[in-house]
C-alpha cells in the first residue's frame, strides 16, 4: 500500500512539475511581453508554436506567420507572441525591428533542437557556428562567393544541368521537386567538392544520394523515443546496437566524403604545379589558387562541413524555388511565353553577360522568392543576455525569430501581394518600395549572417530553368494538384508536382 502511495505521490509531483514548467512559468514569461504591449497570439501546451510547424495535416505549416497581417486583430502589431516549449517566443514582423534583430546577433545563440542528431554527421559548418568561430569560417569562404568569382561557375552549372535533364528517364512522370533536387545536388558536388558525380560512388550511390540517405536514416533514428529524448550525446555512447549502427554509418559516409575531398585536393594541387587550369571551377581549386595548403586535418574537416552546409542550402532551397517558379509560369502561360522567348534567343554557348540580359526571367525569380521564398523564417534564436529590441525589453532565455515572409506579402508594401506579378520588378514599383525600407524584402535574410551564396543561387536558378525551357515545351498543370506547403528540410510544396513533359522538336 505504501508503495502504491509512493507511486501516486510521484506521479502527482511530476504532473505538478509539468504544469509549473510548461504552463505557469511559460505564461509568466509571455506576460512579461504582453505587459509591454505585445498582443498574445496563442499559447500552445508543451510544444508551443512548434505544434503548427510540425502539423503535417495542415495546408500550410507557416500560415500564422505568413498571413498574420491579414488578420485585423493583429494588423499593425510589431511581433507575434506565443511560446516554444517552456519559453516565450517572439516573432518580429515590423521591418525596423527585424533590422535591429539581424544587426545584433551577438545577443543570441541558435536553438538547435531541429538539427538534433545531424551535427554528428554534418558538423557545425558555417550555419551553426557562433562568435569568433563563425567569423573565421565566414571570412574563410566569403571571397569564394563574390560576384566576380561566381561568374566562373557558369560552365559547370550549365553542363551538369543539361546532363541531368538528359538523364530524365520518364518525361511523362517528371517529379519536379525531386528532379530539381537531383540537379542541384549534382551541381553542388561539382562546385563545392570538385567531384564529377560519375567518378565516385558510396555504397553504389552517387555522393549526393548517399548524403540524402544518411540524413533520412538519422531523422528516422531520432524519431524513436530514447534517442529523441536523450539526444545525440547518448547515441554517441553506443550503448545500444541501433546506436552503434547509426554511428558507424555516419563515420563511414563522412570518411568517404573526406576521401573525395582529399582526392580533389591532390588533383588540383597537381594542376597548380603544372600551371594547368581546372576543367571545372570548384571551391577547392580556388582555395589552392589563393595559397591555402589544405594539408591539415582541421582544414579538411572545415571543407567537409562547409560542403555539407552549402550542399543543403543549394539542394533544398533552390529546388523549392525552382519548383515554385515553374508552377507560377505554368499557371500563367503568358509569362511562360515571355521567359521562353528570352531563353530561346540565347546563343548555344551563352555567357554570363547573356544571362544578365534575361530581364523577365530575373523578374520571375525575384517575384517567386518574394511570394513563396523557401526560407520564410530563420533558425530560432535564444537570447543569451537581457537586451532591447526597439522599445522592447528582451529577457535572457526568450526565443526570438523574424517573420520575413509576412512583409513580403503585405499589401502595405506590395500591391495585390498574393498575385504572382513579375512586372512589378520591371516597372520598378517593388524596387522603389525596397529602397524606402530594405527590410521588407529579405529572401536571403539580412545583416552580417545573410546568405553568403545569394549570387550563386541567383545564377544557378536561372541556368537550370534556362536548360529546362530549352528542352521542354510548356507543360499542363495536373488537374488534381493542390498547392499546399510543409516544413521538411526547408519550406516546400507538400504534394508532389508530377508533370507530363514534351520535348521541343529542335532539341
Amino acid at each position: 500500500m505504501a508503495f502504491l502511495e509512493l507511486i501516486g505521490a510521484s506521479i502527482l509531483a511530476f504532473i505538478i512539475f509539468l504544469v509549473i514548467k510548461y504552463y505557469v512559468l511559460t505564461k509568466m514569461a509571455m506576460r512579461f511581453y504582453a505587459n509591454q504591449g505585445i498582443k498574445e497570439y496563442k499559447y500552445y501546451p508543451v510544444t508551443g508554436m512548434a505544434k503548427e510547424w510540425m502539423d503535417y495535416s495542415s495546408s500550410d505549416n507557416l500560415k500564422t506567420i505568413k498571413y498574420i497581417k491579414f488578420d485585423d486583430k493583429f494588423k499593425g502589431e510589431d511581433a507575434i507572441l506565443s511560446n516554444l516549449l517552456d519559453r516565450a517566443l517572439l516573432i518580429f514582423t515590423n521591418p525596423n525591428l527585424i533590422n535591429e534583430f539581424l544587426q545584433n546577433q551577438q545577443n543570441y545563440i541558435k536553438f538547435e533542437a531541429p538539427v538534433v542528431g545531424f551535427k554528428q554527421f554534418l558538423g557545425n559548418g558555417i550555419a551553426l557556428e557562433e562568435g569568433e568561430k563563425w567569423k573565421s569560417k565566414r571570412k574563410f569562404i566569403s571571397k569564394l562567393f563574390k560576384f566576380d568569382v561566381v561568374v566562373n561557375y557558369l560552365n559547370s552549372i550549365r553542363k551538369i544541368s543539361k546532363m541531368m535533364l538528359d538523364r530524365v528517364e520518364n518525361d511523362s512522370n517528371f517529379s519536379v521537386q525531386k528532379s530539381f533536387e537531383a540537379i542541384n545536388s549534382a551541381i553542388s558536388v561539382q562546385i563545392f567538392m570538385g567531384a564529377n558525380i560519375d567518378d565516385y560512388k558510396i555504397d553504389g550511390k552517387n555522393p549526393y544520394d548517399a548524403i540524402d540517405t544518411m540524413c533520412f536514416e538519422i531523422f528516422q533514428h531520432y524519431l524513436n523515443l530514447i534517442p529523441g529524448i536523450l539526444g545525440e550525446r547518448f547515441v554517441k555512447l553506443k550503448l545500444r546496437k541501433s546506436d552503434r549502427i547509426i554511428c558507424e554509418k555516419v563515420q563511414y559516409v563522412r570518411q568517404q566524403m573526406k576521401n573525395i575531398i582529399l582526392d580533389t585536393i591532390k588533383r588540383e594541387k597537381s594542376h597548380a604545379e603544372q600551371n594547368k587550369e581546372s576543367e571545372n571551377i570548384n571551391i577547392i581549386a580556388l582555395l589552392i589558387k589563393e595559397g591555402h595548403k589544405l594539408d591539415e586535418e582541421k582544414e579538411i574537416i572545415d571543407i567537409l562541413e562547409l560542403t555539407f552546409s552549402l550542399y543543403f542550402a543549394s539542394r533544398d532551397t533552390l529546388a523549392s524555388v525552382l519548383t515554385m517558379m515553374l508552377y507560377y509560369l505554368i499557371k500563367n502561360p503568358d509569362y511562360f511565353k515571355l521567359v521562353e522567348k528570352e531563353v530561346l534567343s540565347l546563343p548555344q554557348n551563352y555567357s554570363f553577360s547573356d544571362i544578365q540580359k534575361l530581364d523577365f526571367l530575373q523578374a520571375c525569380f525575384k517575384e517567386t522568392i518574394r511570394i513563396n521564398t523557401s526560407a520564410p523564417i530563420l533558425f530560432t534564436r535564444e537570447a543569451k543576455v537581457d537586451h532591447k529590441i526597439g522599445n522592447y525589453n528582451i529577457q535572457k532565455g526568450t526565443y526570438v525569430n523574424v517573420g520575413l515572409i509576412s512583409n513580403q506579402i503585405d499589401e502595405t508594401y506590395f500591391k495585390d501581394p498574393l498575385t504572382f506579378n513579375p512586372n512589378r520588378w520591371l516597372d520598378h514599383s517593388a524596387e522603389n518600395i525596397i529602397k524606402e525600407n530594405p527590410f521588407v524584402y529579405l529572401p536571403f535574410s539580412g545583416g552580417m549572417r545573410n546568405c553568403i551564396g545569394q549570387h550563386l543561387a541567383n545564377l544557378q536558378a536561372k541556368i537550370v530553368l534556362v536548360e529546362f525551357v530549352k528542352k521542354y515545351q510548356i507543360p499542363q498543370m495536373p488537374n488534381d494538384f493542390v498547392l499546399e506547403f510543409v516544413i521538411k528540410q526547408n519550406y516546400q510544396i507538400k504534394n508532389p508536382l508530377i508533370l507530363n513533359l514534351t520535348k521541343r522538336q529542335a532539341y
